[in-house]
């Protein structure tokens, strides 16, 4: 069997061509956030086995703790890439807290405590970095394996499963190791044939060949996927496009009644909207939607979304509410939204919606046609205020309703 320094060697040199090949490979073409982290870990991974090397030498008692230092550090960079599988974001300080808390007690012990001194605490950190990356690349394919964001990618499906079972091996080791450590201590045969140098080496080495081409899978799909989704968004305000809100209030909706929620369906329009850009230019009317936007957005609980549906108007999907709640909300949102005016040389405008819920049989076009005449309501009852669609408004003349051609859908699916 090859001895310690050969193994590490190889596994450093390993590390770094994979580092090599995977930025000029994926990184520097798709510029994705998960290929970004990843990059960064296999520097850091390769830098922390190679200064391993130096164990034997005088300089080990500087070159172990940045050793376990970096490598501490490496598998933060996996738990972060492995968040950005979901667009979930992490504040990068939290990248030096445990590299840190291990290379301060590391770096102060004698040479004889510093193997103890580090051990012990790395592997306790890493087997929960990695951990937590496993658990949310268990997330990540789960979610991917019932997207509807786009056909689902096989190639990606097997890349994120691959990774899933790497991270909750890697996890599983080191969660052994600090155990191991713990019971039969660092110098124990025990602790040597589970979990010493040698078994973890070969265990990093074989999960590191696993994911090697599982990781650029990944960072390509995650490029598709950012592509596809810029592409369905709103250029001005960054809501959904008018055809994806649709699709998105669909499965939104369809979902709620899954599980026997109500769901509500608002069409929003800025009141006198016209009057801003004549009055104050093109770009104030702009400024006025961007923020518009941005507060609908921060209204919005987890599964809810929104959209703009053209000019001025907007729709929402509210989940999990009734009447009363809706209309609480709306206000809410509305008083938000005015509360902004003081950032601006002129005023905000007041906002109009229409309200409307999916009944049995309704198609989605139907309850947006619903919603849009009930927001018409609301500006005839003098704007500023939600109407919630009844049937009484249904049978008003349609040409009192001023449906607008360019807001109508032709498919008319049922929820």
């Amino acid at each position: 069997m090859l001895d310690d320094q050969t193994m590490r060697f190889a596994l450093g040199a390993v590390s770094l061509t994979v580092l090599v090949l995977f930025y000029l490979g994926v990184y520097r073409p798709t510029r994705s956030g998960f290929s970004a982290w990843w990059s960064v870990s296999l520097l850091l991974a390769g830098l922390a086995i190679l200064l391993l090397l130096f164990n034997d030498s005088p300089v080990r008692a500087v070159t172990y703790p940045m050793s376990t230092a970096l490598a501490a550090a490496g598998s933060t960079c996996v738990w972060f890439a492995m968040r950005s599988l979901r667009s979930r974001r992490l504040p990068r300080w939290l990248l030096a807290v445990g590299p840190l808390a291990i290379l301060v007690p590391a770096s102060m012990a004698t040479p004889d405590e510093s193997g103890m001194a580090t051990t012990g605490p790395v592997s306790l950190y890493m087997a929960t970095m990695f951990i937590a990356g496993a658990a949310e690349a268990w997330k990540a394919w789960q979610t991917r394996r019932v997207s509807a964001d786009g056909e689902p990618n096989a190639e990606a499906l097997v890349a994120l499963l691959v990774i899933a079972i790497a991270a909750t091996a890697l996890g599983s080791f080191y969660s052994l190791r600090f155990v191991m450590l713990m019971v039969a201590g660092p110098d124990s045969g025990a602790f040597e044939r589970t979990a010493g140098s040698a078994p973890e080496d070969v265990t990093l080495l074989v999960c590191m060949v696993a994911v090697t081409f599982s990781v650029s899978a990944v960072g390509w799909d995650q490029q598709t996927r950012t592509l596809r989704r810029l592409a369905m968004k709103d250029d001005l305000t960054g809501l959904w496009g008018r055809s994806e809100f649709r699709a998105q209030a669909k499965r939104a909706m369809a979902g709620a009644q899954a599980r026997g929620e109500g769901a509500l369906l608002v069409v929003a329009d800025l009141d006198h909207f016209k009057d801003i850009n004549d009055t104050h230019g093109h770009a104030a009317g702009d400024s006025a939607l961007m923020v518009f936007a941005a507060v609908v957005t921060s209204h919005l609980r987890p599964e809810e979304c929104a959209g703009r549906l053209g000019g001025e108007e907007f729709g929402l999907v509210l989940l999990d509410v009734d009447d009363a709640d809706a209309l609480v909300r709306l206000r809410a949102l509305s008083d938000d939204f005015a509360s902004r005016s003081t950032r601006f040389d002129f005023p905000l405008p007041t906002v109009s919606y229409g309200v409307a819920g999916p009944r049995d049989g309704d198609s989605v076009d139907q309850v947006f046609e619903q919603a849009d005449q009930a927001m018409y309501v609301a500006k005839a009852q003098g704007r500023d205020r939600a109407v919630r669609y009844t049937e009484e408004i249904g049978r008003r003349p349609s040409n009192l309703l001023r449906r607008r051609q360019s807001d109508r859908e032709d498919v008319a699916e049922p929820l």
